[in-house]
């Protein structure tokens, strides 16, 4: 049982080692060397538990997942309206972007794996897929004004991801980001929702976002 424990913590070192690595220099760039040396372990330990880079990524990507996966039901508490819930994500991806480095390291790894068989915790897949499902959800409850197509819920979803995720890395403040993001939201949601929830739902981050 202790040796079960003690191969789990050296894991979990390796894991947070990785994604530190692949935040800062990139996938390809970061040697498993660097990531075995952060952790405090050796290659061979790093070895028992991954036996490639890849291996490795996608442990850190699954940790991303997790993150993602746990922030989506924490907001989606009872009485929250679908497009609050989405609303929120975007301001929480603003934050994991410019602090975790998780989501930072899954960012860069499906960036540079880009051009090959994407990985099945990608982080473009992950994030819109959960995002798409939280708009069929708001079209479920009636949330989205008729004459709102699905296509263009999306696209407007993605433009504003993809301005966080593109001024995160241009280095620019995650205060800044914030601002910029509730105005974004502020032009969009009229255009989204059903009339009586267009006061409804904020467009500012939430006061209590971790």
């Amino acid at each position: 049982m202790v040796k079960q424990q003690r191969s789990q913590r050296t894991m979990e070192r390796l894991v947070a080692a990785a994604a530190q690595e692949f935040a800062a220099q990139g996938f390809a760039r970061a040697s498993l060397a660097d990531v075995s040396r952060r952790a405090g372990v050796t290659k061979g330990a790093l070895f028992f538990h991954f036996s490639t880079k890849d291996e490795l990524a996608e442990a850190v990507q699954m940790r991303a997942q997790d993150l993602l996966d746990t922030a989506i039901e924490e907001h989606s508490q009872v009485g929250v309206s679908s497009m609050q819930v989405l609303v929120d994500i975007t301001h929480y991806l603003n934050g994991v972007l410019h602090e975790d480095p998780y989501i930072r390291a899954s960012v860069r790894i499906s960036r540079e794996q880009a051009n090959g068989d994407p990985s099945a915790y990608d982080f473009y897949s992950l994030w819109f897929g959960r995002l798409w499902r939280l708009l069929e959800l708001a079209r479920r409850r009636g949330e989205l004004g008729r004459a709102v197509a699905d296509v263009s819920a999306r696209t407007l979803v993605t433009a504003a991801v993809s301005g966080v995720e593109t001024l995160a890395w241009m280095g620019t403040g995650r205060g800044e980001v914030e601002q910029w993001l509730g105005h974004l939201w502020e032009l969009m949601l009229p255009l989204l929702l059903t009339d009586d929830l267009g006061e409804e739902v904020r467009a500012e981050a939430p006061p209590d976002l971790s």
